[in-house]
């Protein structure tokens, strides 16, 4: 809209623009309409002429940083393109005593301006391509000649600078000492012109040796074209090729690595891929493909990842530095995006992430990602389909898990918890939701594992009632749903039987599972609904964190994982052995001489459990409120779940 506009149903009169596409991931909406909040149409022009310098002025720094974004990776294909460039180019040279990278990058600038120049003289016309043809070929092919001469345009706007050029390329490329120099002034022009067309070619070779194929047009192509002409501008050589011509062909050897003729000939053993690596993978790990697996569909998103944002996945095109460029790159994806963002490409999605300043993936993520791509590059090596894994040695900061990511509730959290209506109002809360809080202080369990606890698992023995976190080792068909899939224990140490406390047995929770038998369900909490890979707990935790952040408990370091830190303090406040505290939470005791015996006897970790009391709660209030849910709910007729 040029100026104030008023909808029919406002008497106020509006601001209204449409957002250029470039920024609507960024801005998160197609078009800025909000109320000038005047009646007054002199008020309103005032207002809509301040609303749109905002919004221009926010425009303007979206495209500076659209501008900075492809710089930053323009900067990154023409280094990752020449060292891979100059890297070929030592390999095809080995041979060579004392031949190495640097002399391969001498190599490669060489032939670029090179080839520049003969390019350029090409399309000057006949007479400065014939004159091109015999310096470079030896010989003169009238079918490359043009047909006409063609006008003075771009770097080198008149004929007359055009003769100098030629002159100059005949003099100085004949005397050792000033070789180069008249190519260098061709890069000059070219650069001065900012004739980023006459680039093209070594555009594409740069950017696909980076593993990002790039076409001749748009915003990057010209960032990239800029930086290669500074680059072959500006280049110190350490040594001169003593004969140019020997150097052609090994370059274009070198070069067509890279970027492949159309009608080559398929080599005999295929180029091997991390799609590859991942059949492979899933195979070593006896992974059904029928089945949703978690860490394969992880795995899959970090391969994903690495083909879009590097542009291959051909495991001989990988190197160290473009794993070091994919974490980096990963590290600037927005976490948990709009879904607007979260359909845009990759490099959109990190620009959208700096304009709108969102949070973006933590260390443990991007850490995963490196994990994935580590793993599977493990398996080519051990396929013998490379030689060396480029990420081996690789790390993220702040990746690694130390066990103190969570903090423990304080005592005034447990208070706040444990006397709230979700624990003495009957009608308040779910059974599940109840006995999972209740359970998970004094147990010391990962919430989940009870989630998946079948009533035939909670059994007596040697005269004390224990849970026994199992896991199923029969393998069901491609058909079962979520529910039926076999379930797996976190670690070794997981599988374990923990004593129940005292308090939970007062409260009736041996009821609560006689009723599940009873009534012939397959869980002990069968209202719980599994997602794809039969979690059965991750619908239940958004649940219960969302009541604990209602309770006024926000430091986002506490969650009800929380249960498990203050499971070891309160047993070390109540002077429990470390020993007894490991079995009991399935925690691998780095102790060799506790691994002896196969741990505590049941009595001896019942008598230490029940010494858990957690002083600031009275669970008396609680204990009652178990007791009339259990009343209510042994009225009740089973309901069935749609699972």
């Amino acid at each position: 809209m040029a100026g104030p506009y008023k909808p029919k149903r406002s008497s106020s009169w509006w601001f209204r623009l449409v957002v250029p596409e470039r920024h609507r991931a960024a801005v998160g909406k197609r078009e800025i309409k909000e109320t000038l909040g005047t009646t007054d149409i002199n008020t309103a022009l005032v207002k809509h002429a301040a609303k749109m310098a905002e919004v221009r002025a926010m425009f303007a720094s979206l495209e500076q940083q659209d501008a900075s974004a492809v710089d930053d990776r323009a900067d990154k294909i023409v280094a990752m393109g020449f060292e891979a460039l100059a890297r070929s180019n030592a390999r095809f040279h080995s041979e060579v005593d004392g031949f190495d990278v640097g002399r391969g990058l001498d190599n490669v600038n060489y032939f670029m301006l090179r080839m520049i120049g003969f390019r350029a003289r090409i399309d000057w016309g006949r007479d400065y391509a014939a004159q091109a043809q015999r310096e470079e070929l030896g010989e003169v092919d009238v079918d490359l000649l043009p047909m006409t001469q063609p006008v003075a345009t771009d770097a080198f706007s008149t004929f007359a600078h055009r003769d100098a050029v030629t002159e100059s390329i005949a003099v100085f490329e004949n005397n050792v000492a000033y070789q180069g120099a008249a190519f260098r002034e061709l890069a000059r022009a070219h650069l001065a012109a900012r004739d980023w067309q006459a680039m093209a070619f070594e555009a594409q070779i740069v950017a696909q040796a980076a593993g990002t194929p790039l076409k001749p047009k748009g915003r990057l192509f010209e960032a990239v074209a800029e930086r290669i002409l500074r680059r072959l501008v500006d280049h110190r050589f350490g040594h001169w090729p003593a004969n140019a011509d020997t150097m052609i062909e090994p370059m274009m050897t070198a070069m067509a690595t890279y970027l492949p003729m159309q009608g080559d000939v398929e080599p005999a053993v295929p180029r091997r891929t991390l799609t590859d690596a991942m059949a492979a993978w899933k195979k070593r790990k006896r992974i059904d493909p029928e089945l949703p697996n978690k860490t394969a569909d992880e795995w899959q998103g970090a391969v994903d990842r690495f083909r879009d944002l590097t542009g291959t996945e051909d495991m001989t095109a990988i190197t160290r530095r473009m794993v070091k460029t994919f974490l980096a790159d990963v590290a600037q994806l927005p976490s948990r995006p709009k879904r607007a963002i979260e359909e845009l490409p990759l490099r959109e999605q990190i620009a959208a992430a700096h304009a709108g300043n969102l949070p973006t993936l933590s260390p443990p993520t991007v850490g995963k990602h490196l994990a994935a791509i580590r793993s599977l590059l493990a398996v080519a090596v051990d396929e013998e389909w490379i030689a060396a894994n480029p990420a081996a040695g690789l790390s993220v900061e702040g990746s690694k898990h130390t066990g103190t990511e969570r903090d423990h509730f304080s005592d005034e959290d447990l208070r706040r918890i444990y006397t709230a209506p979700l624990m003495t109002d009957p009608d308040a809360c779910s059974d599940t939701l109840f006995w999972i809080l209740l359970l998970a202080p004094f147990h010391g369990s990962r919430p989940g594992e009870h989630c998946k606890l079948r009533p035939r698992e909670v059994v007596n023995n040697d005269d004390e009632w224990v849970m026994r976190f199992r896991s199923d080792r029969k393998r069901r068909g491609a058909s079962d749903t979520p529910e039926l899939r076999p379930r797996r224990q976190k670690t070794e140490q997981s599988v374990r039987d923990v004593p129940i406390h005292w308090i939970v047995i007062e409260a009736g929770f041996l009821d609560w599972v006689a009723l599940q038998i009873e009534r012939g369900e397959q869980w002990v909490f069968p209202d719980l609904v599994a997602d794809k890979y039969g979690d059965r707990y991750k619908y239940l935790s958004r649940e219960i964190n969302d009541a604990i952040r209602a309770l006024g408990i926000q430091d986002p370091d506490k969650s009800f994982y929380s249960t498990r830190h203050n499971f070891k303090r309160e047993g070390r406040r109540r002077r429990v052995s470390e020993h007894d505290l490991d079995q009991m939470a399935g925690h691998a005791s780095l102790n060799v001489g506790r691994k002896y015996g196969q741990g505590s006897p049941i009595d001896a970790l019942k008598e230490s459990i029940d010494r858990l009391e957690f002083r600031s709660v009275p669970w008396d209030a609680v204990v009652a409120c178990a007791h009339k849910r259990l009343l209510l709910r042994a009225e009740q007729p089973r309901v069935t779940t749609t699972r």
